[in-house]
């Protein structure tokens, strides 16, 4: 049985939570964050606790069986809504919350029928909040039961402005939580009110290729996979991400088209929706919004796309998100948030 609430403790040195899939190490000298332009991101924090802050969330009113195993939600067609709550406390400004429906990014309304659909929807950093997700789902038919992917986002209205800041620092972590979703009308069709994704990629491919040792033994190294072997591949979820070859932490300016290429790799049979966001909207991949992978034994899935630059705007918040299918113990996987701009 999963516990109802999801919780993650933000401490210099770490980032702990009782879901996520790593450590993250935050820096020393990063400060309580700030979506004000008068306060630098960088500058040393004052809390000599090094206590930042402290995120719970989870289902409101879950049912649960006799045998205490969480229940399925029913949807019985229309708008779905799922009464939601989060509490933060410490120095967190905002938390947002990006959804996926077996794997798919799935635009939600909160609380009001009336309000506008959005894939991300940023939330004051306050005490014991109670709230809804509303939305019409983005797949599914009669009979499926699918896991719905609730992922909190630290400050998403964060960006650095290539001027006062450079880099996200600790900003734009998340948290994970799970519910199930069990169909008992068919998803609609046509869905109207949803926003529209991105169209930044000029090509995209995705192609399997055998695992060498020279991938195991320097590319999963280099991109922190250290102590992996040919032996031990099998028994974790590996990913990494590169532009046009290189690791990229903080910012990339894009003046002429990048190549994007993700891989993944490990235990066999883990399947994956990857999606790929911009401002926190999905990115079009081909006629989706995400790219469905199945992990095979001593292979590695291959994805590529190239950035057009010309459809970027001035800056741009980039991040690439895995989520896991059906099994929800393989781990979920979203990557450092970069910022992708073009020079004046």
């Amino acid at each position: 049985m999963r516990k109802r609430l999801t919780v993650v403790s933000f401490v210099c040195g770490a980032l702990l939570s009782v879901a996520a899939c790593g450590n993250y190490a935050i820096p020393d000298n990063i400060p309580p964050p700030s979506q004000t332009a008068a306060v630098n991101p960088f500058e040393k924090v004052e809390d000599e606790s090094g206590f930042l802050a402290m995120l719970t969330h989870g289902v409101a009113s879950p049912d649960f069986s006799e045998n205490g195993e969480r229940l399925a939600f029913p949807y019985d067609g229309g708008e779905f809504q799922l009464k939601y709550q989060y509490s933060v406390t410490g120095k967190l400004d905002t938390v947002g919350f990006l959804l996926f429906l077996d794997g798919r990014p799935q635009p939600y309304k909160v609380d009001d029928t009336a309000s506008e659909y959005a894939y991300c929807h940023s939330f004051p950093a306050t005490e014991e909040q109670n709230f809804s997700f509303l939305f019409e789902p983005v797949t599914g038919s009669a009979g499926d039961t699918l896991t719905l992917t609730i992922v909190s986002i630290t400050n998403p209205d964060f960006q650095p402005d290539m001027k006062t800041t450079s880099s996200y620092g600790w900003y734009h972590k998340t948290l994970d939580s799970y519910v199930e979703l069990r169909f008992n009308a068919n998803a609609p069709a046509v869905h109207f009110g949803y926003p529209s994704v991105h169209d930044v990629f000029s090509q995209n491919k995705v192609r399997e290729k055998k695992v060498t040792a020279q991938y195991v033994d320097i590319e999963l190294s280099k991109h922190g996979w250290g102590g992996v072997s040919m032996d031990t591949l099998d028994q974790g979820v590996y990913y990494t991400l590169s532009y046009d070859g290189n690791i990229i932490y903080d910012n990339l300016c894009v003046s002429t088209p990048v190549t994007l290429r993700y891989t993944m790799c490990g235990t066999a049979g883990a399947s994956y929706n990857v999606s790929l966001f911009l401002n926190h909207q999905p990115v079009k991949i081909g006629e989706n919004t995400s790219c469905f992978m199945t992990l095979s034994k001593g292979g590695v899935v291959e994805f590529e796309v190239v950035i057009n630059p010309d459809k970027l705007e001035q800056l741009n918040t980039f991040y690439c998100v895995a989520v896991p299918q059906g099994e929800t113990s393989t781990p979920f996987f979203k990557s450092n948030s970069i910022l992708l701009y073009k020079e004046n």
